[in-house]
């Protein structure tokens, strides 16, 4: 073998660096559909586990005849709400072969981590971090702070359905019932029970406040005259991190006037057009680290129930001032917005009340959005 010959055998540096070159270039094409393939996973993951909660919602009503409601705000006797009932996903451990959970809760108590002495009976089961209620695709946690009254519970991504803020008028002002003494009954899939836990709260308590007992909290198969196929049922949301200057998909923001009936379009302009002043009302930003926090509570701000007023993957926003009577149906969910999100490209997954699956996407109709979150638009 000549010399010539033998240093041919090897690589120069030249070869080298194109052959690492083109390595690279086979990494990055790849490495994106490596990671849409995970993301496909994870997506698959969280859609089996909103069936396996509709399963669980729908042996719920075979048993008791009517959908799970969730539980109402609860004001204590020496303090202003400082406590919150049990959210859906309490109300249906037995039907996700978890009575081992329903059996440790005293459900004469709260399902919000600072009960009214300060203290929580059923902690032990708030803390549980239950997988079925976490969606693989948002990796974030809630670390709240002691005085949130949700620390180290266990954080949820799902929510349930309970159509659209007591104050909205439909599209162009087509839903009636609203005056100075009362609201519109509820038009969601779930709704909320206004003395679920605790003592039951008489007619007294609700007008000495200046406040508007929640109407419409039993849900029935019957009761859903647009049809199960055509009524959203849960939708999922992402949990804030303990921060308030972060994606506003994890935060709600608080807006002044809770009492004003507007139409959903004025409702979604009002959510989106936050620091300016609207005519009549103050637009106050007002973030919450609360979201997703947990998964046994009502709380609305919690985000265990959600309405169809923002398009998925916008901002989350609640309406009420300082006055009690506003914060009430603030604190109970039915004056607030909190909006579908989610980390899968392009939407949101949504449980229908059929039991099953589809994606909508962020650009999805308004009309469409708006009559999926209301069980008796007259959509069917």
């Amino acid at each position: 073998m000549s010399p010539r010959s033998a240093r041919r055998m090897g690589f120069t540096l030249i070869e080298l660096l194109v052959v690492i070159a083109i390595i690279g270039v086979l990494i990055a094409l790849l490495l994106p559909a490596v990671q849409m393939a995970r993301e496909a996973a994870r997506r698959t993951q969280c859609t089996n586990k909103l069936k396996q909660i509709g399963l669980a919602v729908q042996n719920y009503h075979d048993t008791h005849q009517t959908f799970p409601s969730s539980g109402s705000y609860w004001r204590c006797a020496a303090a202003d709400g400082v406590g919150g009932g049990f959210s859906v996903f309490g109300f249906i451990l037995p039907f996700m072969e978890r009575s081992d959970l329903w059996q440790g809760l005293n459900t004469s108590g709260q399902g919000h981590a600072n009960g009214c002495d300060a203290t929580n009976m059923n902690d032990t089961v708030g803390r549980r971090k239950m997988a079925s209620f976490l969606c693989p695709s948002d990796d974030t946690f809630n670390p709240a702070s002691t005085n949130s009254g949700i620390q180290d519970w266990g954080d949820s991504n799902y929510t349930a359905n309970n159509g659209w803020p007591r104050q909205a008028t439909g599209y162009n002002g087509e839903r009636t019932g609203h005056s100075t003494t009362g609201w519109p009954a509820g038009n969601g899939f779930v709704g909320i029970h206004p003395s679920y836990v605790g003592p039951n709260l008489p007619e007294t308590f609700w007008t000495g406040l200046g406040a508007r007992r929640p109407l419409g909290w039993t849900v029935k198969i019957k009761s859903i005259p647009d049809g199960l196929t055509k009524t959203a049922a849960f939708s999922e949301h992402l949990v804030n991190p303990g921060l308030t200057a972060v994606d506003p998909r994890r935060n709600i923001y608080r807006f002044g006037d809770g009492t004003t009936p507007l139409t959903l379009p004025a409702f979604q302009q009002q959510c989106l057009t936050t620091g300016v002043v609207l005519p009549g009302v103050t637009v106050v930003p007002s973030p919450s680290g609360q979201l997703g926090g947990s998964w046994l509570s009502q709380l609305g701000e919690v985000g265990n129930t959600y309405q169809h007023v923002m398009p998925p993957n916008t901002r989350n926003c609640r309406y009420g001032t300082s006055v009690l009577a506003q914060e009430i149906h603030s604190y109970i969910g039915n004056n607030i917005a909190i909006t579908p999100s989610s980390n899968h490209p392009g939407g949101v997954n949504v449980l229908l009340g059929d039991g099953s699956v589809t994606f909508f996407s962020n650009s999805v109709d308004m009309r469409l959005w708006w009559n999926l979150g209301s069980r008796d638009s007259g959509d069917s």
